[in-house]
């Protein structure tokens, strides 16, 4: 049920307009045809107003895929390139991954690189079903396309830490006599790191030291401490539990602790909030715990005491703030109080979101990113308006955050970063599937950050971190939109497909 909630909401972002059915790469079925692409207008329709204009949407689309896109394609490949062409050396457009579900026109095209032959995916380009997709003339079931992501919740899969030195990582679900020799593996590994025996360690796990046993065959690969996985499931064997990797692997869950990332959430703009407040720029919030401070005044003298009268801002609040204002050498700012008086606090206790001028060329529909270094904030605006507002931790020292204006060159629901940050403590580590990912500039990315909350200081090594909650808001109202059932796309190299720009200043 839920994943039927998951793959209507992804259909209703792109219902109305069919901008993606009409795809500009067109032409007879049964031989590849090369066609350049054309960039087209890919913006999504205006919201609908009301329900009954929704529900009508709906079903438009729904019966325009029936006519035109009449087969059902479920992703049973870990992850599958779209191409602009039935080529495999032609553009990438973007990406399926595994439990996806994705309509194709009837007849597949014969071309070299793909027996199966490649077939027509909504809303454009081309795959290959032998790399990975079971086509059918019915919808997949609910458990078939369990295995692909969330898209209703702020994370797509569940992740999980791994909290022990080593951790055997399973082809199949392991007997208990295989997990036994895994972890004895794992433990003697560990021992001859901790003795100072790197050589002695390197041998064992390649499985030629006289005298040790090797991991079992099994065994996919064993996972330092601090690693994150990425999960769609969970089996249990004799029962001992075992997570599901979204890579096909098992994992036993007791190895494991889950993170669901911080409950912290921005402000929408221009709405009313759960008080009837329609909230806007600028808004404040409070990077650290601080009470309000006050003048108190001696003779000709003034100096910043803390109001004992009031309780402090804890860290994440937001504050009702008013002006910034220098006195002396100090720069504070200027708060309203519980009490309805000015207090104040010193400058680096908020992080302070304002409002910008959009970059030349915006039209008045069109969303875009402004990323405030200085201020550790980040705003969405559609044209002039801004319509959310949040606080982000971008590179530190050494790992700066570019500075400029960027475009969205590759948008996934989620995709695999090795050290995209020191706050772990260990540079080797790797997170698998860090969610609602939008790279803007190489590899350097707004996404999802469920592993920290310390949003407002400066933390990555060079991405922009986004709660979780926020970043999904953010990725559903940028472009471009992912085509449903789609795990990813790209807008590089003429794909036709229009990113957001984002601006990124100190």
């Amino acid at each position: 049920m839920v994943k039927n909630v998951a793959i209507l909401a992804a259909l209703l972002l792109v219902v109305g307009g069919l901008v993606w059915g009409l795809s500009t790469i067109s032409g007879g079925t049964g031989t590849a045809h090369r066609e350049a692409i054309e960039p087209e207008d890919d913006r999504p329709p205006p919201e609908p107003s009301t329900e009954e204009e929704r529900l009508a949407r709906a079903a438009e689309h729904a019966a325009m895929l029936d006519r035109e896109w009449p087969l059902h394609g479920l992703v049973t490949g870990t992850q599958l390139t779209v191409r602009a062409e039935a080529d495999s050396e032609s553009t990438i457009l973007g990406w399926l991954r595994l439990g996806g579900h994705v309509r194709l026109q009837r007849e597949p095209v014969q071309a070299p690189g793909c027996r199966s032959g490649w077939y027509r995916i909504h809303p454009r380009g081309f795959a290959c079903a032998g790399q990975g997709i079971e086509v059918s003339d019915t919808a997949p079931t609910d458990e078939q396309v369990a295995l692909g992501p969330d898209l209703t919740s702020h994370l797509p899969y569940r992740y999980l830490f791994v909290k022990e030195p080593q951790v055997p990582e399973w082809y199949q679900l392991p007997s208990r006599e295989d997990q036994r020799a895994a972890e004895a593996h794992a433990l003697r590994y560990v021992q001859f790191l901790r003795d100072g025996q790197e050589r002695a360690a390197e041998r064992l796990r390649a499985g030629n030291l006289p005298g040790e046993p090797p991991a079992p065959r099994e065994v996919a690969r064993f996972l330092d401490h601090g690693f994150f996985l990425a999960s769609n499931g969970t089996e249990v064997r004799s029962r001992r539990r075992f997570v599901r990797t979204v890579r096909g692997t098992y994992v036993k869950e007791a190895q494991l602790e889950e993170r669901t990332g911080a409950q912290f959430t921005g402000v929408e703009l221009g709405v009313a909030d759960e008080r009837g407040q329609t909230l806007q720029l600028p808004l404040a919030w409070a990077i650290r715990t601080a009470r309000p401070m006050m003048r108190e005044v001696r003779g000709e003298a003034s100096r910043m005491v803390d109001d004992e009268s009031l309780e402090p801002y804890e860290r994440l609040a937001r504050v009702p703030w008013v002006r910034r204002e220098r006195i002396g050498d100090q720069a504070y700012h200027v708060i309203t109080a519980a009490n309805g008086e000015e207090r104040y606090l010193r400058d680096w206790y908020l992080a302070i979101a304002e409002r910008r001028d959009p970059p030349r060329g915006i039209d008045d529909d069109e969303p875009w990113v402004h990323v405030d270094l200085s201020a550790q904030t980040l705003v969405v605006y559609r044209g002039r308006e801004p319509i959310y507002a949040t606080i982000i931790s971008s590179g530190q020292e050494g790992h700066a955050t570019p500075v400029g204006e960027y475009t969205i060159r590759r948008k996934l629901i989620s995709d695999t970063m090795a050290d995209p940050g020191s706050d772990l403590g260990d540079d080797r580590y790797r997170i698998e599937d860090v969610p609602w990912t939008q790279y803007f500039e190489g590899s350097i990315a707004l996404h999802a950050a469920f592993w920290h909350s310390q949003y407002g200081i400066v933390r990555s090594h060079g991405c922009v971190n986004i709660a979780p909650r926020d970043a999904h808001w953010v990725f559903q109202h940028t472009w471009p939109e992912v085509p449903e059932g789609w795990h990813g796309v790209s807008t590089e190299r003429g794909t036709g497909f229009r990113g957001s720009r984002v601006i990124v200043t100190e």
